[in-house]
């Protein structure tokens, strides 16, 4: 019995002691994951593409993770490979704490290496030491007297189970509570814990004799097949698919609502939700279920790509997000159902991990200079679908069919389109829309057909429209897409930047200087000229954000105007009368400065009458324009007098409470107007005026609709901390 007991509890311990290392090292990948792109965010104006980048980063340290463990498992005994990895650890502990280093002058004009050097700096080689510890540690464990030796796999479930809790504690309990130097100094305890506990596995697993004990072999017939070269490639295409699908998701919502890492989270938990389920000895979610709701997710997606809302926005973000779920949850089980025995276990991670950099490097790299729109998201869906497991062999069969049919459909939809009159093609395109959405359900069950059907539907969702008005310019750069078009009937340009426009001119000679969406003059940036002109001088002025320039034709007469802008293709197109005139019209000699507005508007001396605050990516907020420390410095390049104008529209997130805490904070009087009358050339507006004198802005509470700003119970949002969570507007009907 002691024997016995004795035995049950070398066991229990290996079972605790690998556990515990695996989930902790996941833990602390993830913690980190969105800790250090956090800090680089701000160097980088804010951009979604800065999150796309990092997750392309951190791709590429798990897989040179799984290489430097693939290469220890071949390459030395055990003993051996335990040395080596306790030596990685300790050199790896020198690094630390995380340290974000200063971006490089010299990548100024090369984000995305910015981005790389300074993620590689701040805690490049502890990342790397731990992204080893999963597939080392199964391989170890497959080598010891524990009974599921022959089957560690469940052991990257609990991998997977450490990074979803991280995740999840990361936006919820960390960031709103935890400041960043704090987070790393408990991140590297962190780390110090896991060595220890990767120490205690080598020590129990030694007593296990584990280097004389033969490995389990293969006994079915999936296993068989892990030689092939076929296989191999399916590994990485079913890895591959999921990753980028993962970036392209997070940057449709980051896009749209804020790029931070409460919006960085949620997809990238989602998508490990699917591998722990998957990899999972429980099937929880069957297949043929999963594919069922992959196409109710695809509809209304499919749809909204016409302009047709099936469903509302945050409802769109939640399908877009189960769809991503789904999706990768399908490519998921198709790797666990042809899994290699567990003596290929690291070759299996490896491919894993390179299928994975292969999706996150194409969305990073290389779709931005091949793109000039963000393809690479409904590529990944079309991708996705058509890995979807075949129902049967008359299924490649009929391949010919599977493609004129969807074909046809294509055919018929632009027949349709290019014979309607003109002034029923936009009904008539979104009645397309949703037969083309509906329809991808009576060819969801042969994937080839399914994937050709979406794909007709992706490329007549992005043509049609041109139908409408005439594409002048686009353009796609690390700081997002940027179209400018000609509207036939209104007779106007439009700037848009990603979904949302930026920027309209009236080409009418006598209607050019008209101020038109945010800055018209009958909304709340109008009161403001009208303020400023009747009580005060305004001999300077600073526009953090540039759109198409509308504002400089503000008319504040020899007013010096000074533009900081991060997105050159922005200022491309505002310096160019053929696609808007108001800066030539308007402030020929403004100066435009490249770059981040908060970063350069810190450098100069000169002080302004005027800063106006409208950088937002598409409709992204830029949190890092927000915070205490940025409204400290924007104070101190105010002239006595001077005042603040921040638009905070947004129909997502409700922006005044984090502005009435810091007016509090700063002792700043602040009042607000919501303006909701749309026309074809004003958009609905929201504006927040700040000044450090409350005379300053008493005649705004002389004009209808204007309201002190109140204070709230919203926490500051600081470089080190800020909740968005709190600030989210859940429903459309609530006022702004």
């Amino acid at each position: 019995m002691t024997a016995i007991r004795r035995k049950n509890v070398r066991t229990s311990l290996i079972s605790g002691f690998y556990t515990s290392a695996i989930f902790l090292s996941a833990a602390l990948i993830f913690w980190v994951e969105p800790m250090v792109p956090k800090a680089v965010l701000p160097f980088m104006g804010g951009t979604p593409a800065t999150w796309v980048t990092a997750l392309m980063y951190y791709e590429a340290i798990l897989f040179f993770g799984y290489f430097y463990s693939f290469l220890l498992t071949r390459r030395f005994s055990t003993r051996s490979q335990a040395v080596i990895h306790l030596v990685v650890l300790v050199i790896a502990g020198l690094a630390l704490p995380p340290t974000l280093p200063r971006p490089l002058a010299s990548l100024a004009n090369m984000p995305v290496l910015q981005v790389l050097y300074m993620l590689a700096g701040a805690a490049g080689l502890p990342l790397f030491a731990l992204s080893a510890t999963a597939p080392l540690l199964q391989h170890w464990f497959a080598r010891t007297s524990h009974a599921y030796a022959g089957d560690p796999y469940f052991l990257y479930a609990a991998s997977n189970i450490g990074g979803l809790g991280a995740l999840g504690a990361y936006p919820t309990l960390v960031e709103p509570h935890i400041g960043l130097a704090s987070q790393g100094k408990l991140w590297t305890a962190g780390f110090g814990l896991v060595a220890l506990t990767i120490g205690g596995c080598i020590f129990l697993t030694f007593r296990s004799a584990f280097d004389t004990r033969p490995v389990s072999k293969p006994d079915d017939t999936p296993h068989s097949r892990a030689d092939t070269a076929r296989l191999r490639l399916l590994w990485v295409l079913l890895a591959a698919v999921p990753s980028s699908l993962l970036a392209g998701t997070t940057t449709r919502i980051t896009t749209n609502i804020a790029a931070g890492p409460l919006f960085w989270v949620i997809p990238l938990a989602v998508y490990l939700l699917s591998f722990v389920l998957a990899f999972s000895r429980r099937r929880i979610l069957p297949m043929r279920l999963a594919l069922w709701l992959q196409v109710a997710a695809l509809v209304p997606v499919t749809a909204g790509a016409f302009g047709v809302a099936l469903i509302g926005p945050w409802q769109m973000v939640g399908a877009t997000v189960a769809l991503l779920f789904l999706s990768a949850y399908i490519c998921d089980m198709r790797l666990v159902d042809s899994r290699p025995a567990p003596e290929r276990i690291t070759e299996f991670y490896l491919l894993i991990a390179l299928g994975g950099l292969l999706g996150g490097a194409f969305n990073a790299l290389v779709a931005p200079n091949i793109f000039k729109d963000v393809t690479e998201y409904p590529l990944a869906l079309i991708l996705a679908v058509a890995l979807r497991p075949p129902s049967g062999a008359a299924q490649w069969k009929g391949y010919r069919r599977d493609l004129l049919i969807p074909l046809g459909a294509g055919i018929a939809v632009a027949i349709v389109v290019l014979t309607s009159p003109a002034e029923k093609i936009g009904a008539n395109f979104h009645a397309l829309g949703f037969i083309l959405a509906l329809g991808l359900i009576g060819v969801a069950m042969a994937p080839i057909r399914f994937a050709a059907g979406l794909a007709i539907a992706f490329v007549a969702a992005t043509q049609a429209p041109n139908l409408l008005s005439t594409t002048l310019y686009q353009g796609r750069n690390f700081y997002g897409v940027i179209r400018v078009s000609y509207d036939r009937a209104h007779d106007m340009n439009t700037l848009v930047n990603g979904a949302v426009v930026h920027g309209e001119q009236l080409r009418a000679p006598g209607l050019r200087r008209r101020l038109t969406t945010y800055y018209s003059r009958g909304g709340p940036f109008g009161d403001v000229i009208s303020v400023r002109m009747a009580h005060q001088r305004t001999d300077a002025v600073a526009a953090i954000g540039l759109g198409a320039g509308t504002v400089a034709c503000s008319g504040f007469s020899g007013a010096q105007w000074t533009f900081y802008e991060i997105n050159p293709a922005d200022v491309r197109v505002a310096s160019d009368p053929h696609y808007f005139s108001f800066l030539s019209d308007c402030e020929p000699d403004a100066h435009i400065l490249i770059g981040d507005g908060r970063l350069l508007l810190a450098k100069p001396p000169q002080r302004f009458d005027l800063i106006v605050l409208d950088a937002f990516s598409s409709d992204a907020i830029p949190m890092h324009l927000l915070t205490l420390e940025a409204f400290s410095m924007y104070l101190q390049k105010l002239q006595p007098g001077g005042m603040i104008a921040i638009n905070v529209s947004n129909k997502f997130v409700n922006l005044s409470p984090v502005l009435a805490a810091v007016a509090k904070r700063l002792n700043l009087a602040a009042v607000w107007r919501f303006d909701g009358t749309v026309t074809e050339s004003k958009a609905a507006s929201k504006w927040v005026v700040m000044a450090q004198r409350p005379q300053t802005i008493a005649p705004f509470l002389q004009i209808a609709g204007w309201n002190r700003l109140e204070p709230s119970r919203t926490d500051l949002w600081t470089d080190d901390k800020s909740d968005l969570f709190p600030l989210l507007q859940f429903r459309s009907d609530v006022k702004q």
